[in-house]
């Protein structure tokens, strides 16, 4: 039976967990009951991307927040670096911090041109596709 919210069937779902997971092809079609073939059809289908492409950025949350909780030691850790009496340790860790701080990215700063090409893509998008949206979503069984 499809999910009518997701498009997949109960195995499909599974199957896009366990990958997220970190669970090997094989092993994960081994555990649904399905072919490795199968998985790679599936792997190709949008409602399983989808669904698999969530199950990921939920599993990346967790481990960000893991990450997070590390960060205090971390800065501890620089922190320490910086007041070493050694120079070496010193120049090292200041080094360091310079590169990542003018690493890092910077994003649009102009939010009226912003505003603008949200906006302008926002409508060129309905326009041209709403109609394939639509004939895509009944193919997949879903509803808008």
């Amino acid at each position: 039976m499809i999910h009518s919210d997701t498009g997949l069937t109960a195995q499909q779902e599974r199957c896009a967990l366990l990958l997220a997971a970190g669970t090997r092809i094989t092993d994960a079609a081994q555990q649904v009951g399905t072919s490795r073939g199968t998985l790679y059809r599936w792997l190709q289908q949008q409602p399983f991307q989808c669904y698999y492409n969530q199950a990921k950025k939920d599993v990346q949350q967790v481990v960000e927040g893991s990450l997070l909780d590390l960060h205090q030691r971390a800065l501890e850790g620089i922190r320490a670096s910086l007041e070493s009496q050694k120079e070496e340790v010193r120049l090292k860790a200041s080094t360091w911090v310079v590169d990542r701080i003018s690493q890092m990215p910077v994003g649009a700063s102009d939010v009226r041109k912003v505003m603008k090409e949200d906006i302008a893509q926002s409508a060129l998008y309905y326009q041209s596709v709403k109609e394939e949206y639509q004939r895509a979503l009944a193919e997949a069984g879903l509803e808008d």
